[in-house]
């Protein structure tokens, strides 16, 4: 038993030591918690194999040499040229990078989506760089540690999910991220190493900015759909605007700097993008415009023009401008001999139904009804209920949509019915619509502007903004003739 508590110590340990996330009462002193190099490589070693294990290694042995060659060299310019360092982009959509002790650097491809030089993606492997050079995760002040250790002990004890969330290597920023000094301290050091290499430190002025941007963006959406912004934290996500000691780290490394700082690199770093995956990992189809393309079953469907697209593992979602009307869809397996009918009321429970009839949908059987009552994302409500049955792929379909202030119409009925009527077979040529987006590089023709290059992009939601983002002109630029732009196709 003594045994086990100490292994279960030392994972917890380990986890908070990576994260160097927790939170302190601020009344208690700092103590320095230092452990030594071999230690920090050591976590960092075992902890690597459970990051790539939950994140996965993006699989382009191209970008990956790239990234890696341009991580090598500002890595032996740092403190720490002696590091085993690894530099790896993983395949998650998020925008963010990470670092373990010892020497272990990750960057999403959903931040290497939003960069636009190759100096910008040095300034963000710079940054992480310093969080290892300057021992962040190994100097966390030993009170924050100690309070962390109950809740991660019991999270591997019990495998609790829960509270595993504050000790999963992947979860990102959980509480708080590294503190103000370390993050300029990072800043700095990264900064010197861009420096060093024959970059412009601007290029970490502009990457800062760019994140910034996107935080901006998270804000005005939050607003839009009614909730609280999903703002991360690590990456130079503790800099208020105009910040006087981020700028005077910048100028400080600027002394490293050449007097001919080398190209930006922008087309060579674009071409490594051309054809990079774009969104989710498992996506179960894929949204252009307001259509909805499905591969593996062979369907499509319009959902209303303006409505945001999107949806979880298995179900579709589809929300009005104003927030105040939803549509769900979902498959279900029907029953042996079941009819439409028979799937709403004794599948789905529902019987207390109006105005029921058979409806047939692009030559596949259905059945159409209110409902009185029945869960949405507004609680229960009285909701447009259909089903549509594909005997080809013994799947029903089934529909749901309701609206945040109805008691007994459907406010949004005639949007729900001409989604539901809109229900079909994909062609053949339809299926190149519906394979996984792709990041591509095209030259912007004279007039192109992002409004147009949206409605034909592979994105669910906030096409226009979207784009702009990853090229560096939110929230109102556009292209000019003859420049290179990424597409979501």
């Amino acid at each position: 038993m003594m045994q086990k508590a100490t292994v279960l110590r030392k994972l917890a340990i380990a986890a908070i030591l990576v994260l160097a996330y927790g939170t302190v009462p601020a009344q208690q002193p700092s103590v320095p918690f230092v452990v030594s190099e071999e230690k920090e490589k050591e976590l960092g070693k075992e902890l690597h194999g459970q990051m790539i294990a939950q994140m996965g290694v993006y699989p382009d042995p191209d970008l990956q040499a790239y990234v890696n060659e341009i991580g090598q060299k500002l890595a032996a310019l740092s403190e720490r040229p002696h590091l085993d360092w690894t530099f790896l982009v993983v395949d998650q959509d998020n925008v963010n990078a990470m670092a373990l002790p010892g020497g272990y650097i990750y960057i999403t491809r959903g931040l290497m989506a939003h960069l636009n030089t190759e100096s910008e993606l040095a300034s963000v492997i710079g940054h992480e760089i310093g969080h290892v050079t300057a021992r962040h995760f190994a100097k966390r002040n030993r009170s924050q540690q100690l309070a962390n250790i109950g809740s991660a002990v019991a999270a591997v004890a019990t495998r609790n999910t829960a509270i595993g969330q504050a000790t999963n290597v992947a979860g990102g920023a959980i509480v708080s991220g590294f503190s103000r000094n370390q993050e300029l301290e990072a800043d700095g050091l990264g900064a010197k190493y861009v420096a060093k290499a024959g970059y412009s430190t601007d290029a970490v002025i502009r990457t800062v900015e760019v994140l910034k941007r996107r935080e901006q963006f998270e804000i005005e959406r939050a607003r839009l759909e009614g909730r609280e912004p999903e703002l991360g934290h690590g990456l130079f996500a503790t800099h208020p605007d105009n910040d006087k000691r981020f700028a005077e780290a910048i100028e400080a490394a600027s002394e490293f700097q050449s007097d001919n700082p080398f190209d930006e690199n922008t087309e060579a770093f674009l071409d490594r993008l051309n054809g990079m995956r774009w969104g989710p990992k498992r996506l179960p189809g894929v949204f252009r415009g307001n259509w909805y393309y499905h591969p593996k079953f062979a369907i499509k469907m319009k959902f209303p023009d303006e409505w945001r697209l999107g949806g979880k593992p298995g179900t579709i979602e589809a929300l009005s401008p104003d927030n105040n009307a939803a549509l769900q869809v979902f498959g279900v397996v029907p029953g042996r001999s079941m009819t439409p009918e028979d799937i709403i009321k004794r599948k789905l429970g529902l019987t207390r139904l109006r105005d029921g009839k058979a409806i047939t949908v692009s030559g596949m059987q259905g059945y159409i009804a209110i409902a009185d009552r029945w869960g949405s994302p507004f609680g229960p409500r009285p909701v447009r209920a259909a089903v549509v049955v594909d005997n080809r792929k013994r799947q029903a379909f089934v529909f749901a949509g309701t609206g945040r202030h109805d008691l007994s119409k459907i406010a949004s009925d005639a949007h729900f019915i001409k989604t539901i009527f809109s229900f079909d077979h994909m062609t053949r040529e339809e299926f190149s619509l519906a394979e996984p987006p792709q990041v591509k590089v095209v030259r912007a023709e004279e007039g192109t502007t992002f409004a147009e290059l949206a409605k034909t992009a592979a994105v669910p939601a906030y096409a226009e903004q979207q784009l702009r983002l990853i090229n560096g002109m939110y929230p109102r630029g556009e292209p000019t003739e003859g420049q290179l732009i990424k597409v979501i196709d």
